[in-house]
This record gives structure tokens, C-alpha cells and sequence, in this order.
């Protein structure tokens, strides 16, 4: 079950946002694009599955949009 899910444009800001549980702090939105460029830089691709203090990040691209 997802707890969140988020649209955002190439540069993380969000354009739709659905909280369903409220156990996911908005600070995770600002912490996803650095923590997906960082992945990328470390290991020469972004895997779709990421986690981070305890808040699990699973991610598409699509065009110009990332679904996490």
C-alpha cells in the first residue's frame, strides 16, 4: 500500500500530490530529487527503488515527469 504519491516535473517540484496515511513528512518531496542525482552519480543509472531514513522512494520517469 502506498502511503504517498507524487507528480513532479524534472526539477522535483510537485504537481500532484496525494497523501493517504499522512505518515510520510513533506520534507521526503525536497529529499527526492537530490537523493535520485546522487544514486545516479554513484552508480551511472537511477534504480527505480530507493530508501532513505526509513521512507521508501519507487520512481518512473515519464517524458519529463517522475511518479514516485
Amino acid at each position: 500500500m502506498a502511503s504517498a504519491i507524487f507528480l513532479v516535473d524534472l526539477k522535483g517540484k510537485p504537481l500532484i500530490a496525494r497523501d493517504y496515511r499522512g505518515d510520510i513528512p513533506l520534507s521526503a518531496i525536497d529529499r527526492f530529487m537530490p537523493l535520485l542525482q546522487e544514486r545516479e552519480d554513484e552508480e551511472g543509472t537511477s534504480l527505480p527503488v530507493m530508501t532513505e531514513n526509513g521512507v521508501t522512494y519507487l520512481h518512473l520517469r515519464e517524458k519529463d515527469v517522475y511518479c514516485k
